[in-house]
C-alpha cells in the first residue's frame, strides 16, 4: 500500500479570514497515511506530491505546509526528504551567518548558545540572492520555547 500525505491538526495552525478562501487553514499540516512508513516510502509521496503539482497548489493556497510525524532520524534524513521535492539547492552568496553543514544542502541555522534568544531576523534581506523555498527541521525539540536549528533552501528548477 502506497504513502500518501493527508491533512492533520496542528494546534497552532488558523484559519485565514477573507480575502482567503473559506478553510485556507495556515499552515496546513501534512502527515503520512501511515505511521510505520519508510524513510523511502516517506521520499516516494513527497517525490508524487511535488510531480502530481498538489504541492505547488497548496503553497499557493496555504502559504506553509507543516509536515508532521514523518520519523526523521537526522539532518541525512532531512536532507533526501528536502531533495526529494527536486527543487535546485539554493547557493548561499554573501551571506554573513556562521553555519555548520550537518548533512548534503542542511545547515545549522545560528550558531549562538542556546542560552540566548533568537530574534527574527533575515538574512536575505539586503541581497537579490534570496531562495524561492525555506525548509526548517528540527532535530530536538525543545523542553521550552522553541528551536529549530537546521535550514534548507531552494529555488525553483
Amino acid at each position: 500500500m502506497s504513502v500518501t500525505f493527508t491533512p492533520a491538526p496542528y494546534a497552532p495552525s488558523v484559519d485565514l479570514p477573507a480575502p482567503y478562501p473559506p478553510n485556507t487553514t495556515f499552515p496546513l499540516s501534512l502527515t503520512p497515511t501511515r505511521p510505520d512508513a519508510s524513510l523511502d516510502e516517506i521520499l516516494e509521496a513527497a517525490r508524487d506530491l511535488k510531480q502530481t503539482g498538489q504541492l505547488d497548489k497548496i503553497l499557493a493556497r496555504n502559504g506553509a505546509i507543516y509536515f508532521q510525524n514523518l520519523g526523521l532520524k537526522d539532518a541525512h534524513e532531512f536532507s533526501k526528504f528536502a531533495h526529494a521535492f527536486g527543487w535546485l539547492p539554493h547557493e548561499d552568496i554573501g551571506n554573513p551567518v556562521r553555519r555548520t553543514v550537518m548533512a548534503k544542502n542542511v545547515a545549522t541555522a545560528n550558531e549562538g548558545p542556546n542560552t540566548q534568544p533568537v530574534y527574527p531576523h533575515n538574512e536575505f534581506g539586503l541581497s537579490p540572492h534570496y531562495p524561492a523555498y525555506v525548509l526548517f527541521y528540527c532535530a530536538s525539540a525543545p523542553e521550552t520555547g522553541t528551536w529549530c536549528f537546521l535550514l534548507r533552501v531552494f529555488n525553483d528548477c
